[in-house]
C-alpha cells in the first residue's frame, strides 16, 4: 500500500476537485472550513500511522492502523482537501474585476500564455493579465492582476508567440453556455472578442527569452534542412509543435491513434535529459551538480515546449525521480507518479479538466499497472519487442476509456500501429533534432544528417498513411457518458489487478479467445470493407440528413453530414470508412452540412458541388 499512497492521495484529491466543479458557489466560508476538515483528517492519519503495530497496544491499536482505516483516512482528507482548495480557487476567478465589466470596452496588458490558434472564424488564445484599464467611471484607471483571459479575433492570428509582451484591446464577454462553463472551470473568468493587439517586445524572463530564441532557431533550420512535410512532422515530434504539420498527416496520425506522438511527454524530456547529463559526467560535476543541472534542464525543456500539461507531469515525474536518486532514496513508479500529479494538482487544480493532463496521466497510470504483467506474459516474444507490446498496451488501455468519453472513437488499428511505429520514434526525432542543430552551422551538413532522418520519418508518415485505410473499424460511443467512463476505469482497474496478482489465464478461457477474437476481427473486416452491391445507409442524426453510398469496387460516396459537428464521422468511424472518395452537400442548410468538416480531412478529393463548397463554411459558423 505504502508504495500505491501518494497515487491514491493524488486520485482522491482529483475527486475532490471535480466535486467542486460540481457544486459551485459553496462560498468562502465552506471551502474554508473543508480545508480545515481534510487537515483534521491528514493529521489524524498521521497519529494513527505512529500506533504500534496491531496487538502491542491498547484496544485502539487493535484496528486503528488496519489498511482499510488508514485508506478512509487519506481518501477523506484529500477528498476535503481538492474540494476546499478548488472552490477557493474558483471563488478567487469569480472575484475577478475582469468577470464583473462584461460587456466594457478595456485595455490590458500581460503575456501571451500560448500560440495563436488559427480556427474557423479567425483565431483564439490564452492571455496572462498583468494590468487592466476598465476606462469606466467609479472604477480605478489601472489595476494589478494575475488572472487568464481567453481571446477571441477575427482574420489571421496575431505575429506573436507564447511569452510575449502584448497590449490588447477589446470587448469583455461573460461565460455562457457548455464552452463558457468549461472556461470557467479552466479558471477563465471572462472572455475578450479582440479589436487591436500590439506586440511589446519578447519576454521579461531571459530564460524564457533563450528557450523562444532556439525553438525559432530549430524551426527556421527544419524549413532549410527538410522538406516541409517532414519538418513538420519533426518539429511535432521533438517539439510538440504541430502548427506547421501536414493536414494529411496529421488526419493519418489521428486517425491510427498515433497523434500522441506530437504530444511531447516523458519520452522527449529523457531524449533531452540523457546528453545533458551525460555533458555534466564528462564534465566532472559531482552529485550536487549532476542534480542542479538536471533540475535546470528539465525546467528549461518546460519552458522550450510551451510547458504543456503531459510536459508539466512529465516535468514533475522526472524532477521527483532525479530528487529521490540525489537523496539516495529512488521511489517506485506508482510512488512517483502519485507524487507528481499531487504537486501539480496543488499548484493549479484547474489541470483535472485539461484533457491533455488527463490523457497523460491515464497513459502514464496504465503504463505503471499494466506495462510489467502483460511484458511477463509475452515472453515468446523478444525481450525489447515484448517490453514495447507491453508498453503500448498498457498505455492505449489507461486512456482509451477517456477517449471513449471525450471523442467517441478509439480505433482498433491503434495497438499494432504504435507497435509498428515504436522502432522509428527515436531515430526520427533525434536524427531530425540534430540536422536541425547541425543545419545552424553548417548547412550542407544539416541536408546530409537530414537524409539520414527522411528514413524513419518517411516509413512513420508511410505507415500511418497505409493503416489510416485498414478496414478494420473502431470502437466508438456516444460520449460524455459518466457511467461509460467509470465502467472503463473500473474494467482496467480489475485487469491490472488480475494480472499483478498472477493468476494464470484458464485454458479454456484461452482456447475461447483465440476463437472469438479472430472472428471478431474477421467480422469488423468484413463489415467494414466494400459491400457485395451497391449498398446506401443512412444514418439517424435527428433534425438532418446524412447518407453513405458504397460500391463493390469501393468508392464512398457521403451525402450531407447532418446538424452536429462529430456525430457522422463517428458513424463513419465504427464503419471502418476512412476514405471519402465524393462528398455532396444538396443546400445550404446547418441541418445538412454542419457535420461535414470532419469527415472530410482524410479525403483525397474534391467536394463535388462548387457551391456547397462555398456556402459550407458560412452555414457552419451559424450553426
Amino acid at each position: 500500500m505504502r508504495g500505491w499512497s501518494l497515487s491514491v492521495a493524488a486520485a482522491a484529491m482529483w475527486a475532490g476537485i471535480l466535486i467542486a466543479g460540481e457544486f459551485p458557489d459553496l462560498g468562502f466560508g465552506r471551502s474554508v472550513l473543508l480545508l480545515l476538515a481534510g487537515l483534521a483528517c491528514l493529521v489524524a492519519l498521521l497519529a494513527l500511522a505512529r500506533q504500534p503495530l496491531p496487538g502491542r497496544s491498547r484496544s485502539i491499536g487493535r484496528w486503528a492502523c488496519t489498511p482499510a482505516v488508514v485508506a478512509a483516512f487519506l481518501v477523506s482528507s484529500f477528498v476535503l482537501l481538492g474540494t476546499g482548495w478548488a472552490e477557493l480557487r474558483a471563488a478567487r476567478v469569480r472575484a475577478s474585476p475582469l468577470a464583473h465589466l462584461a460587456g466594457a470596452l478595456v485595455h490590458v496588458s500581460g503575456t501571451v500564455a500560448s500560440d495563436p490558434q488559427e480556427q474557423t472564424l479567425g483565431w483564439t488564445c490564452s492571455l496572462h493579465v498583468a494590468v487592466l484599464e476598465p476606462g469606466r467611471a467609479g472604477w480605478p484607471r489601472a489595476i494589478s492582476l494575475h488572472d487568464e483571459l481567453w481571446l477571441e479575433g477575427h482574420g489571421s492570428p496575431p505575429h506573436v508567440g507564447a511569452g510575449d509582451r502584448v497590449e490588447v484591446t477589446g470587448s469583455l464577454g461573460s461565460l455562457h453556455g457548455r464552452f463558457g462553463a468549461s472556461l470557467s472551470r479552466r479558471g477563465y473568468p471572462a472572455t475578450m472578442f479582440v479589436d487591436s493587439v500590439t506586440g511589446r517586445g519578447p519576454p521579461s524572463n531571459p530564460v524564457l527569452r533563450a528557450a523562444n530564441g532556439l525553438r525559432k532557431a530549430l524551426a527556421s533550420s527544419l524549413a532549410r534542412v527538410f522538406p516541409a512535410r517532414d519538418a513538420g512532422l519533426v518539429a511535432g515530434l521533438a517539439l510538440g509543435d504541430t502548427s506547421r504539420l501536414d493536414s494529411q498527416v496529421e488526419e493519418d496520425f489521428r486517425a491510427t491513434g498515433l497523434s500522441h506522438l506530437t504530444a511531447v511527454s516523458g519520452e522527449n524530456l529523457a531524449m533531452f535529459l540523457a546528453p545533458v547529463l551525460g555533458l555534466g559526467m564528462m564534465l566532472g560535476l559531482g552529485r550536487r551538480g549532476r542534480f542542479t543541472l538536471g533540475l535546470l534542464a528539465i525546467g528549461f525543456f518546460v519552458l522550450l515546449t510551451r510547458a504543456e500539461p503531459s510536459v508539466l507531469r512529465a516535468a514533475a515525474m522526472s524532477g521527483l525521480s532525479t530528487l529521490g536518486i540525489f537523496l539516495g532514496r529512488p521511489r517506485s513508479p506508482p510512488a512517483i507518479m502519485g507524487g507528481a500529479v499531487l504537486s501539480l494538482l496543488a499548484i493549479n487544480p484547474e489541470l483535472v479538466y485539461g484533457i491533455g493532463f488527463q490523457l497523460s496521466v491515464a497513459a502514464t497510470a496504465g503504463m505503471a499497472l499494466l506495462s510489467g504483467p502483460i511484458s511477463a506474459r509475452l515472453r515468446f516474444l523478444p525481450q525489447g519487442l515484448g517490453l514495447a507490446a507491453g508498453t503500448t498496451i498498457g498505455a492505449q488501455a489507461g486512456v482509451t476509456p477517456l477517449l471513449l468519453y471525450h471523442f467517441g472513437v478509439v480505433p482498433t488499428v491503434s495497438i499494432p500501429a504504435n507497435l509498428l511505429a515504436f522502432p522509428a520514434v527515436g531515430p526520427g526525432m533525434l536524427l531530425g533534432l540534430l540536422a536541425a542543430a547541425v543545419g545552424l552551422v553548417v548547412r550542407p551538413l544539416g541536408l546530409l544528417t537530414a537524409m539520414a532522418a527522411r528514413v524513419p520519418l518517411g516509413y512513420l508518415i508511410g505507415l500511418a498513411s497505409r493503416l489510416a485505410r485498414s478496414p478494420l473499424p473502431s470502437i466508438t460511443s456516444s460520449g460524455s457518458q459518466w457511467p461509460l467512463l467509470s465502467a472503463g476505469i473500473i474494467c482496467v482497474g480489475a485487469l491490472a489487478w488480475w494480472l499483478r496478482a498472477g493468476h494464470p489465464m484458464p485454458r479454456r478461457a484461452l482456447v475461447v479467445l483465440m476463437v472469438v477474437l479472430p472472428v471478431f476481427v474477421w467480422a469488423g473486416a468484413v463489415r467494414a470493407g466494400p459491400p457485395s452491391v451497391l449498398t446506401v445507409t443512412f444514418f439517424d442524426v435527428g433534425q438532418g440528413d446524412a447518407a453513405l453510398l458504397r460500391s463493390p469496387r469501393g468508392a464512398v460516396v457521403l451525402v450531407d453530414g447532418g446538424p452536429q459537428l462529430e456525430q457522422v464521422a463517428t458513424k463513419l468511424a465504427a464503419l471502418g470508412v476512412r476514405r471519402i472518395d465524393v462528398m455532396i452537400a444538396t443546400h445550404p442548410h446547418a441541418d445538412h452540412v454542419a457535420g461535414c468538416p470532419p469527415c472530410w480531412p482524410g479525403s483525397r478529393s474534391a467536394w463535388s458541388s462548387t457551391r456547397a463548397a462555398a456556402a459550407a463554411p458560412r452555414t457552419t459558423r451559424n450553426s
